[in-house]
């Protein structure tokens, strides 16, 4: 078929994609359950990646060396208001399971679906917003003097 060579020009096994980044297998899978990014799965659940997929791993590698852990990305991308950008009616809202788990980003579901729309989170604009969280920590970093101390309780 043609859209399965379409898939398989545009997308890059994990296995290359671990050596690109030099990290391992594991470690991508690990994001994957963390919810940080999504794979394209074969039929076979081999793992497949496209460039931007590769970029934003480059990214999630990035805030974790600035000291944010795997659990405040997966904050951050939590924060991402998916109803507002899909426009959700208040009554699907209030029994979205994006909005009733607060910890995980929309897209961590186990079906990988909007619970609204139907459409495929890797497909969602939503999903690409993710890339739009790396600059939040510029905006929430707060950095301790060395020299700082603890005030004394004895004054």
């Amino acid at each position: 078929m043609a859209g399965e060579n379409a898939v398989a020009e545009e997308m890059v096994k994990i296995g290359v994609v671990a050596k690109q980044l030099g990290i391992s297998i594991r470690t991508i899978h690990m994001y994957e359950r963390e919810g940080l990014v999504l794979s394209y799965k074969n039929p076979a659940g081999t793992r497949y990646f496209t460039r931007r997929d590769v970029e934003w791993l480059l990214v999630i590698r990035a805030m974790i060396k600035s000291a944010i852990s795997i659990a405040g990305i997966r904050r951050l991308l939590a924060l991402i208001p998916c109803w507002e950008r899909m426009r959700c009616a208040y009554v699907e809202k209030k029994e979205c399971p994006a909005i009733l788990d607060n910890e995980l980003p929309c897209w961590a579901n186990h079906a990988n679906l909007c619970w609204n729309s139907g459409q495929e989170c890797r497909d969602c604009p939503v999903y690409e917003m993710r890339f739009s969280i790396s600059t939040m920590k510029s905006h929430l970093d707060i950095r301790m003097k060395p020299e700082f101390s603890e005030p004394s309780l004895a004054s």
